[in-house]
């Protein structure tokens, strides 16, 4: 369906409001779990409210930085008949569990209905491609416009209030947010997200051995997403977990990439509250290229506590460069599931 209307877009020139079809927005399940509401339907709110329904994902850095926008909008405009949907499609497998996605997304200031898409139902009815998606639905409950992607948030905002007005009367509408649109997207090449474990496509890492580090290439340039491991890990449907005890740090997680800013999906062991030391080619974090949730011990060593699954903030640099990351875990059952990264245009402070 998204492939039609996209070619159809190109034929008919720029994006606008009313497309050349406005293909009727798929209902959501009945049988979904809902945080934040009761179970809602699009059909209720036909000739009633103007809905977004927003895909996020949220261990994704893209998700959380349009995550501003929706609670801009729906502060804005909830008076004005609009209603804001996130739905939360798993891509790991806490993502299926209510009580932390209810906890993880209040953290991030998400106080809009939420539907649980765990059988992925609405992502295949809707065509989805990825993270962060919007679709605008207006009050007769057709799909008007919709954004893959960041950015262009005044244009979406733009087409909102003309359905917002084709409901209650351009008179009635508050003024516009102006949100602003992210800052230069390209100022640096920067490496693109790593998942780890088992999924399909993903390259598993290089094996180190127990006196020198394999290295496909001495120039750390030419390795960018180069993943390595050294001790014993276990690979599991969405992550690395540490299989061993790790009190003498020789077991870790090596990623070499190109950014401003590292940051990596991580769960705690079972057995609660976990540290994760961090180093960057080879050498302890310090105040001026830590992440916000880096902390140092007494004898300056950087680490982060892990207190439940999530999207921690690792390395800040003010421009983009090539270096090693090393994850050291302390204790056994510690899991990875990724990483991902920013350049300096877009630098991002997590809640």
């Amino acid at each position: 369906m998204r492939a039609l209307l996209l070619l159809l877009l190109l034929a008919a020139g720029p994006a606008r409001g009313e497309r050349p079809i406005n293909p009727p927005a798929p209902e959501f399940p009945p049988s979904s779990a809902w945080l934040n509401a009761t179970s809602l339907s699009l059909a209720r709110m036909r000739e009633r409210k103007v809905v977004v329904v927003a895909f996020i994902n949220p261990t994704s850095i893209n998700s959380l930085r349009v995550l501003p926008a929706l609670k801009a909008w729906f502060d804005r405009y909830a008076l004005s008949q609009l209603m804001v949907v996130a739905v939360l499609t798993p891509d790991l497998n806490f993502h299926r569990e209510a009580v932390w996605t209810k906890r993880i997304l209040n953290r991030y200031g998400v106080d809009y209905p939420i539907i649980l898409d765990s059988d992925r139902r609405i992502w295949k009815a809707y065509g989805n491609e990825g993270w962060p998606a919007l679709y605008l639905i207006d009050r007769k409950g057709r799909i008007v416009f919709d954004r893959l992607g960041e950015g262009g948030y005044q244009e979406f905002e733009g087409e909102l209030r003309a359905a917002l007005a084709d409901l209650i009367g351009a008179k009635e509408l508050p003024p516009a947010t102006e949100m602003a649109e992210p800052a230069r997207r390209d100022c640096g090449a920067v490496t693109p997200e790593i998942s780890l474990g088992a999924r399909p496509g993903v390259k598993p890492p290089l094996t180190l051995d127990k006196d020198i580090s394999m290295r496909r290439s001495l120039i750390v340039e030419a390795r960018d997403a180069e993943t390595a491991l050294h001790g014993r890990w276990e690979t599991g449907p969405d992550g690395l977990r540490l299989a061993q005890p790790n009190k003498t740090q020789s077991s870790f997680l090596r990623v070499v990439y190109h950014a401003a800013q590292a940051l990596a999906i991580l769960s705690p062991a079972e057995t609660g509250r976990s540290r994760v030391f961090v180093k960057q080619d080879d050498l302890w974090l310090h105040e001026g290229n830590k992440g916000r949730d880096i902390q140092f011990d007494d004898d300056g060593r950087s680490y982060i506590t892990l207190d439940t699954p999530r999207l921690y903030d690792l390395t800040r640099e003010s421009v983009h460069t090539a270096h090693e990351l090393f994850l050291i875990p302390e204790r056994q059952g510690t899991t990875v599931h990724g990483l991902s990264f920013s350049d300096a245009c877009v630098v991002t402070t997590l809640p």
